[in-house]
């Protein structure tokens, strides 16, 4: 009961508010501008995302989240930033779209809390034209093995605290086994809690 109640009414907004502080707002600079063409963003939360996309470079914009309180915050962002969006409140496990459909797909801390991030992975590479790419920002596995203890302690609560996700993902291994490669991926500690800063961006492309 209680933690149905955090969830709902706690959760959501905490989200929100840490996401929209350093060192996340810098990680998704470095990767949302790339974006092209009819874009679809997994898990795109409370829409942090939508002022860094290039209108100039991007026709439209789906998204997928299962949150419907940081839906209705995506949906203020967007209109506040004169963005048409189209948003579906459902995980990236099934995606309602048709095959090879989207030039761009776009994920940002979301990989980490996706319950079946394998699957979810199978359906974006299923939507992605044969030459889009998959632009990604996550935190994850760190490289230190006390870093990694201390990840793989953390874990049972901090899902309960923070929507689910979980500190240990191995980012690289997820996207590689989902039939994809990944042309350039870069990674690198950021400022916060060595627990949960180790960061990975870059993108990967399709093996269709």
């Amino acid at each position: 009961m209680i933690q149905s109640l955090y969830d709902k009414y706690i959760c959501p907004h905490l989200i929100d508010f840490i996401m929209s502080r350093t060192p996340f707002p810098k990680q998704r600079k470095k990767i949302i501008p790339n974006a092209e063409g009819r874009v679809l963003e997994i898990g795109i939360g409370s829409g942090l995302n939508l002022e860094l996309y290039d209108q100039n470079k991007v026709s439209e914009i789906f998204s997928v989240d299962p949150d419907n309180v940081l839906l209705n915050k995506a949906r203020k962002r967007a209109k506040l930033n004169n963005i048409s969006l189209n948003i579906e409140s459902l995980s990236a496990e099934e995606l309602p779209f048709e095959s090879n459909s989207f030039d761009s797909v776009v994920s940002t801390y979301t990989l980490c809390s996706i319950k079946n991030a394998d699957k979810a992975l199978a359906e974006v590479n299923r939507v992605m034209k044969h030459s889009s790419k998959f632009f990604f920002s996550e935190h994850g596995k760190a490289p230190d093995e006390d870093v990694l203890k201390w990840q793989k302690r953390l874990n049972p609560i901090w899902s309960r605290i923070a929507g689910g996700c979980h500190l240990d993902k191995d980012i690289p291994s997820i996207i590689s086994k989902s039939n994809f490669k990944i042309p350039e991926i870069k990674s690198t500690y950021v400022p916060g809690p060595k627990f949960g800063s180790y960061h990975y961006w870059g993108y990967a492309i399709a093996n269709k």
